[in-house]
């Protein structure tokens, strides 16, 4: 999926809800911040996990914010134009532009699994790191991700068609053996599941659901079967029988 322009403005909004605040509260809390430390952060979209561990580090400190979208580097240059110990890399994970052992933790909020070769990414995330520096990552079990409401069928439809979006539907499966063989240990993995019963405008589902049919209007479901859905998700909003699952995890590691 490409995160510039509308997908990555929605991006940026589901990053600011409070499910999404809470995925960059376990994940800061993952690597475990000290005053003067060097942190990276993989697909750092709009900036919002960069400008909370930029301050956590300190002016001796500093902060990477990596992205290949030159929308979402400048809606995160904007977001932390305040500091002075951030810099932002339009580059992709896959090489990495910065020296061996010299970062004190890594973080990745839902980018992992949009990269089609992860292994040699984690093998980046390994080489930048110290020993003992921190890996935390989350990403979404996608076949656990879904909306309830609307018909079955054209529900299945439209849900088929988003699973084209990203490479790796389940990769916290495969992600500890990864980080593993690139020589990680002490993987765990925390669930971040969470539910929404309602679709109002400030709710993770209201941005999932716009995401999920701009993707869908690119990728071949007609303009009436997605207004179709839209409002079917509405009705049975207003119904009291709307729901919406995900299921995140968070992984964590230490580098040797």
């Amino acid at each position: 999926m490409n995160f510039g322009d509308n997908m990555g403005e929605l991006q940026r909004r589901i990053a600011a809800t409070h499910e999404g605040g809470f995925r960059r509260k376990k994940t800061f809390e993952a690597l475990a911040i000290q005053k003067g430390q060097k942190l990276i952060d993989l697909g750092c979209g709009g900036g919002q996990l960069v400008h909370e561990m930029a301050l956590a580090v300190g002016e001796t400190g500093l902060v990477y914010g990596l992205d290949p979208s030159s929308s979402q580097i400048h809606a995160a240059q904007e977001k932390c134009s305040e500091f002075k110990n951030v810099e932002f890399l339009q580059e992709s994970a896959i090489k990495i532009p910065l020296k061996d052992g010299s970062c004190d933790g890594l973080s990745s909020i839902q980018a992992l699994e949009y990269i089609d070769d992860v292994e040699t990414v984690i093998a980046e995330a390994k080489r930048i790191l110290k020993s003992g520096g921190r890996f935390a990552s989350v990403s979404v079990l996608w076949d656990h991700w879904r909306f309830h409401g609307p018909d079955k069928q054209l529900n299945d439809r439209i849900h088929e068609v988003f699973r084209a979006h990203c490479p790796h539907q389940m990769l916290p499966f495969s992600l500890t053996s990864i980080l593993e063989r690139n020589g990680f240990q002490g993987v765990s993995l925390t669930p971040l599941s969470f539910i929404n019963t309602h679709l109002h405008q400030n709710s993770f589902a209201y941005f999932a659901s716009r995401t999920l049919s701009l993707f869908a209007l690119k990728n071949g479901i007609p303009e009436e079967d997605m207004m179709t859905w839209n409002d079917q998700l509405k009705k049975a909003d207003q119904e009291g029988r709307f729901g919406f699952n995900s299921a995140p995890v968070l992984t964590t590691a230490i580098a040797l």
